[in-house]
């Protein structure tokens, strides 16, 4: 009687080893279901994040001009930082947290043309970091790279190559 229980257990480590690699094709096929839909509801979110941020900065480039008759100088000293967003922090124009959903944690790109005078316009531009492809344009401008020369004022997202305004 004991060999018929030693056959059993050879028998059932087999079957063991065959439920496993069963559960572990599951789990797999399961993240190959849901892998793209938790990443799309990951970007839109994102998207959503960086898109109030957009608005947020824009409003407050803007108040930044009602007081100081400038947009933040692109240059010269005290420049307009990409990563740290100061002057606007320092001075309390913007509190956001725009740059952690951003490729490399800061803004791409931002000019302050002279076309209209020194320090007369501006732009910026932003790439988000969960999806490169979508960009974000922050402008009162026409000198804009994603703006096309045309002149654009306030907040947009650039994706599938057409640009979208984000005001409400």
């Amino acid at each position: 009687m004991a060999d018929n229980g030693k056959k059993r257990k050879k028998r059932r480590w087999p079957r063991a080893l065959l439920d496993l690699v069963v559960f572990a094709a599951l789990l797999f096929m399961l993240h190959q279901l849901l892998g793209p839909a938790l990443r799309g509801a990951a970007i839109r979110a994102d998207v959503r994040i960086v898109s109030a941020g957009a608005r947020e900065l824009y409003q407050a480039l803007e108040k930044y001009y009602e007081i100081n008759r400038a947009y933040p100088n692109a240059y010269l000293r005290p420049s307009f930082e990409l990563d740290s967003l100061e002057p606007l922090r320092r001075r309390g124009y913007y509190r956001g947290l725009v740059t952690v959903k951003l490729l490399e944690d800061r803004i791409d790109a931002y000019d302050s043309p002279d076309d209209r005078g020194i320090n007369q316009e501006f732009w910026l531009e932003m790439t988000l970091e969960s999806d490169p492809g979508i960009r974000f344009l922050v402008a009162r401008s026409n000198d804009a790279p994603l703006g096309g020369g045309e002149w654009r004022e306030g907040a947009f997202i650039y994706r599938d190559g057409i640009l979208e305004s984000l005001q409400p």
